[in-house]
């Protein structure tokens, strides 16, 4: 026979392993905002701030260079961030060379929050003009 200590532990894998199988996050998990009380999740502000800032068309933003170019220009988080260093041919992030495992990651923050099927290869031409652009404002 099981002791209650075992039991209970049985029954508490058996209601991880149900709520693993259908992908529900842990009960105390994070917990949606609560709308009454004024608060905005990002994704609803980013929602906001690519309705005022980028081209749409068809009720879709346009999948181009030009408008990964107007984020990384126009949105708080891309702020003075990124320059181009023409002695190592690089977009520099903070200072730090931009590797491509981060030039990938860059492409998946502006795919996740902005425009989600956007190419890679345009997000990385905007993002080395954008650095150009700011290297030549100085």
């Amino acid at each position: 026979m099981l002791s209650e200590e075992q039991v209970d532990a049985v029954e508490e894998a058996a209601a991880e392993l149900k709520r693993r199988r259908d992908n529900r996050p842990p009960t105390g998990a994070r917990k949606k905002p609560n709308p009454a009380a004024g608060a905005s999740s990002p994704k609803d502000e980013d929602r906001v701030w690519a309705r005022a800032n980028l081209r749409f068309k068809s009720g879709g933003p346009y999948l181009d260079s030009a408008n990964a170019l107007r984020v990384f220009e126009r949105h708080p988080a891309f702020a003075g961030r990124f320059k181009f260093n023409e002695t190592l041919n690089k977009v520099m992030d903070k200072g730090t060379v931009m590797l491509d495992w981060r030039v990938c990651e860059v492409v998946a923050v502006i795919q996740e929050r902005f425009l989600p099927e956007i190419s890679p290869d345009a997000v990385e031409k905007a993002l080395i003009v954008h650095a150009n652009r700011v290297i030549q404002k100085k």
